[in-house]
């Protein structure tokens, strides 16, 4: 109101003097930058990727666009030494799709199923962890075990994580899913597995980027890789993804 009061001020003055008050010409050479409005292509929506993630998603909380992430990372990670670990199976989807993937490629490495198989732990806190205890409860290993019954190369590891990691001590990974939502099972993955993760094997945090987990999952693998040389890559679906550099040879 005042700047508009000041305007009018002062065009009054310049009209007793017979001048006018108008706004500089625009430079006729300048072209303003377009927004961001250009359509983009998103891969996830290709009629044949829709169809192959219908054969599972009844059986996942993954969406399809985080669904295609995972399958580009697991192609990439099959030329990478090492197992394939899921830490988080829930009803067993994503292990499906990615036990698939490994058939389809003629891969015989073995893929690791850690999970409860009974939902969150007891010491699960809601502010912290987005959760209650025993949320995702409504599965079980004989359920899980009888969807993926079709695939020879996955071992079931049941219980909380880090209790079921012991025999896993001496693999390395070229690729591990981790989908436990929680702050101390992210916390606890990133210290086992990070260490066991082959030059050029990847990490992906399939919820690192949702509100609701910034102090769980977001939390736990800010501070794990705080000091670490490699850097999240975080993505626009909400997952976030570390590949591991090979030993410094400075």
């Amino acid at each position: 109101m005042v700047s508009k009061l000041i305007i009018d001020g002062v065009q009054g003055g310049l009209s007793l003097l017979g001048y006018q008050l108008t706004r500089a010409a625009k430079d006729p050479t300048y072209v303003p930058s377009p927004p961001n409005t250009y359509p983009t292509y998103s891969p996830s929506e290709e009629a044949s990727f829709r169809s192959l993630h219908e054969r599972f998603n009844h059986r996942t909380l993954c969406a399809r666009d985080r669904a295609y992430i995972l399958q580009q990372v697991a192609k990439q990670a099959m030329h990478v030494p090492g197992d394939f670990a899921e830490a988080g199976v829930f009803r067993g989807g994503t292990s499906w799709f990615l036990a698939h993937l490994l058939r389809e490629a003629g891969d015989s490495r073995t893929l690791h199923a850690l999970d409860s198989f009974e939902g969150m732990p007891a010491d699960t806190e809601k502010a912290r962890d987005g959760h209650d205890p025993g949320d995702f409860g409504d599965t079980s290993l004989e359920s899980v075990q009888e969807f993926l019954s079709e695939f020879e190369n996955i071992t079931f590891h049941p219980g909380f994580i880090p209790g079921t990691l012991a025999p896993l001590e001496d693999l390395s990974f070229a690729l591990v899913h981790v989908d436990v939502d929680i702050h101390d099972a992210v916390r606890d993955c990133c210290a086992f597995f990070y260490p066991r993760l082959a030059p050029g094997g990847v990490m992906l945090f399939d919820d690192y980027g949702f509100e609701v987990y910034k102090n769980a999952a977001r939390k736990a693998a800010d501070d794990y890789f705080a000091d670490k040389p490699e850097s999240l890559v975080v993505l626009r679906t909400g997952q976030a993804m570390v590949t591991k550099l090979p030993p410094s040879t400075a």
